[in-house]
Order: C-alpha cells, then sequence, then structure tokens
C-alpha cells in the first residue's frame, strides 16, 4: 500500500500514513482539519545484482586496478595477473598466517610477497 503525507491545519503538522487511496478519500471526507500533501513518490528502480548488470568496461577497469594491487581485496574479487603457482603459493601463506593466531600479522605478511617472489 502506499504512503501518503497529510497535513493537520489547525496546527500545521505533518503525518504519514499507509492506506489505499479509497481509505484515504473517505478519512479526508471525514475530517475536514486534514489535507493531503502533495509529495515527491518513492520510486524504487531495481535490485542490485538482479536489473542492474555491470558494464564490461567497468568490470575492465576494476580488473586492471585489481591487476596493479595484487594483495588488494578487489584483486580476490576481480581476479589478478597472477599465474596457477602464485595464486597457490599466496593462498598457502595467507592459511598459515591465519592458522598461527593473532602473534602473526597477516597483512604485514601478504604485503611482504610481490609476485615471482619465492617463498621462505
Amino acid at each position: 500500500m502506499p504512503t501518503y503525507t497529510i497535513k493537520n491545519n489547525d496546527d500545521g503538522k505533518h503525518f504519514d500514513t499507509v492506506c489505499t487511496y479509497d481509505e484515504l478519500q473517505t478519512f479526508l471526507e471525514d475530517h475536514p482539519a486534514f489535507t493531503k500533501v502533495i509529495t515527491a513518490p518513492h520510486i524504487v528502480s531495481g535490485i542490485s545484482g538482479k536489473t542492474h548488470k555491470v558494464d564490461d568496461g567497468f568490470k575492465e577497469n576494476m580488473s586492471r586496478i585489481a591487476e596493479a594491487h595484487p594483495n588488494s581485496p578487489m584483486a580476490q574479487t576481480y581476479g589478478s595477473n597472477r599465474n596457477h603457482k602464485e595464486t597457490k603459493t599466496y593462498n598457502a601463506i595467507t592459511k598459515h598466517a591465519k592458522s598461527i593466531g593473532k602473534s602473526h600479522d597477516l597483512n604485514a605478511i601478504s604485503q611482504e610477497y610481490k609476485q615471482g617472489q619465492l617463498v621462505k
């Protein structure tokens, strides 16, 4: 049901009500001290991911940014230019760093890893 804004003409206060258009007209006829206020409609344009698709130009731009920052979360989302061996090495490092505990800083370890670097 739609939401209507109604104004009390006696004190100037506004309030919202949810009802059908027929119920609104009945209320306004029964209570002459109230009037309907004209407002902008609330429009829902769509659901992200369902009706809005990301175009290929945006994806290409995001993948270029991800390639420039291979250790970022964006690289995990949009991919990076790592080959299979480098991806497996990075995943092993992050898995090991998470299993060690809070004494090791995962961000510092991932920042030290550069593409093509041998892991000690």
